[in-house]
């Protein structure tokens, strides 16, 4: 695995172009968000909003993916000239039309097929954790405070209870602990309908499968991505003292995105190719 993880980010230096469209994406849906935010005041420009950015994420998420895999195909080449894999890099950025006309309903599919997969378990996950866990049991005034976008957190903290505290506790693993199981069962959905099947709920079930061919594998692959995740995280709290820093430690989430992408289509080439 040390070997792959080490290609993986060999793959993301030579071919950093990847984070090209990922930022100018993450930059376009910003703006019409901020837009949509100051101009939406009924419900169908509500919906015609969200379907919009269900529809921008769909063309994003097929050719940049599929850009990737041509990233991880080109990788494999050897070239004379450090001038023609220069040429090859560059051109890398023309797949992404391709991609979109191959993938864009695909992935347009997996995004609903994964929100109504979320909702209905989120649903089952609210219902366990009431009958193990509990209410909180907050008052109007906590649960005001919740619902506010100007709260404070460390007074609404402060006004918990001790038994509130371990619930709230218990709520956060529980929540964590699910998102974490659906972010390793998802963690092959997106190879899978680039490199062997465009039905979305199908690359779902064969992704699943081949999730558990390699367990061990899989689980070492997506252990080593959540450390890496949660030290980025821990560092980035620090962030918020310094503009400079905040910056840099935004790059750096834009390149761990890339390489994580990478490195997950990597594992899938490299075991089921």
């Amino acid at each position: 695995m040390l070997k792959l993880y080490k290609n993986a980010l060999k793959i993301t230096n030579d071919n950093i172009i990847l984070a090209t469209p990922l930022i100018l994406f993450m930059w376009i849906l910003s703006l019409y968000l901020g837009f949509s935010k100051l101009t939406v005041n009924s419900l169908p420009l509500l919906l015609l909003s969200g379907v919009t950015v269900l529809f921008m994420m769909g063309a994003f998420f097929g050719g940049w993916f599929y850009m990737v895999k041509k990233t991880i195909k080109l990788s494999k080449q050897v070239f004379i000239l450090d001038s023609d894999r220069a040429k090859a890099t560059f051109n890398l950025i023309k797949t992404m039309p391709a991609g979109v006309g191959k993938y864009f309903l695909s992935f347009l599919g997996m995004i609903l097929l994964s929100a109504v997969i979320v909702s209905v378990a989120g649903v089952g996950i609210f219902q366990l954790g009431i009958n193990i866990i509990g209410p909180l049991g907050l008052d109007a005034n906590q649960l005001k405070d919740v619902l506010s976008s100007a709260s404070d957190m460390k007074a609404f903290l402060d006004s918990l209870s001790f038994e509130q505290l371990i619930k709230l506790n218990n709520w956060n693993m529980l929540f964590l602990t699910a998102s974490s199981l659906f972010a390793f069962l998802f963690m092959l959905w997106a190879p899978e309908i680039v490199y062997h099947t465009r039905n979305p709920f199908m690359a779902l079930v064969n992704s699943l499968k081949k999730i558990f061919i390699k367990f061990w594998k899989s689980v070492q692959l997506f252990i080593f991505i959540s450390v890496l995740n949660f030290v980025l995280a821990f560092i980035n709290t620090f962030s918020m003292v310094n503009i400079i820093f905040y910056f840099i430690m935004l790059v750096i989430y834009f390149y761990f995105i890339v390489y994580v992408v990478v490195l997950i289509f990597s594992y899938y080439d490299k075991e089921f190719e």
